[in-house]
C-alpha cells in the first residue's frame, strides 16, 4: 500500500482510511469470532463485506485532503480492505477482548501511518521537489523516485531499520537486565 503513497498527501489519506477501514473490522472479526461464536468459513465474508464498505465511505472522508486523491490511489484504497480482512485471522488468537482489539488495530494504523508518512513525504521531496504539494527552495529530484519500483525498495529499507531497532532494544533491554541481576546477585561483569 505505501507503494501508492508518492506524495504526502496520499500518505496521509493512506493513513486516514487505514484507520476507518482496519479499526471497525478487527473489532467486528472479534465480535463475529469469539463472542457471536460465528465460524472462520462464515465470519470472513461478513468482515470482507464489512471491510469494503468501509473503504469505499473513507472514500468521502479523504476527499477532503484533495478532490483528485481517490484517483490517485485508485486500487490501492480498496486493498486496505485486505489488510483488514487477513489481519484479524493471523492475530484472532492472540486478542480476545474488545479493548485489546482496538488497541492493537490502533498500533498497527499508528506503524503503517509512520511508515506511509515518512516515505511519501522523502518520495513527494525526491520525485516532484515538493512537500504537501508547496514548492522546495533547493528540490532534489530523482525520477526514478515516482516509480512504484522506488516505493518497494523504501519500504524494505524502512522495514530493514524498523528491524534494526528493534533488535538492538532488545539488546539493550537484555543488557540492562543483565546489570541489575549482577548488582543483586553480587557477581562481576566480564
Amino acid at each position: 500500500m505505501v507503494v501508492a503513497a508518492t506524495n504526502l498527501k496520499n500518505g496521509v489519506a493512506l493513513s486516514l482510511a487505514m484507520a476507518i477501514v482496519l479499526v471497525p473490522t478487527v473489532i467486528l472479526s472479534l465480535l463475529l469470532r469469539q463472542k457471536l461464536r460465528f465460524p472462520y468459513w462464515l465470519g470472513t465474508p461478513v468482515w470482507t463485506m464489512a471491510a469494503m464498505f468501509l473503504a469505499s465511505l473513507s472514500y468521502y472522508v479523504i476527499r477532503f485532503i484533495s478532490v483528485e486523491i481517490t484517483d490517485s490511489l485508485g486500487i490501492y484504497l480498496y486493498l486496505l480492505a485486505s489488510a483488514a480482512v487477513v489481519s484479524p485471522v493471523f492475530t484472532g488468537k492472540r486478542i480476545s477482548t474488545l479493548p485489546a482489539a482496538g488497541a492493537w488495530a490502533l498500533r498497527y494504523t499508528g506503524g503503517f501511518a509512520l511508515a506511509a508518512l515518512i516515505i511519501s513525504a522523502i518520495r513527494e521531496v525526491l520525485a516532484y521537489g515538493t512537500l504537501w504539494g508547496l514548492a522546495l527552495p533547493e528540490p532534489l529530484r530523482i525520477s526514478g523516485a515516482q516509480m512504484p519500483f522506488f516505493g518497494f525498495i523504501m519500504f524494505g529499507v524502512f522495514s530493514a531499520g524498523y528491524q534494526w531497532v528493534r533488535r538492538l532494544a532488545a539488546e539493550l533491554r537484555s543488557f540492562g537486565a543483565g546489570l541489575r541481576l549482577d548488582e543483586e546477585g553480587g557477581e562481576e561483569l566480564l
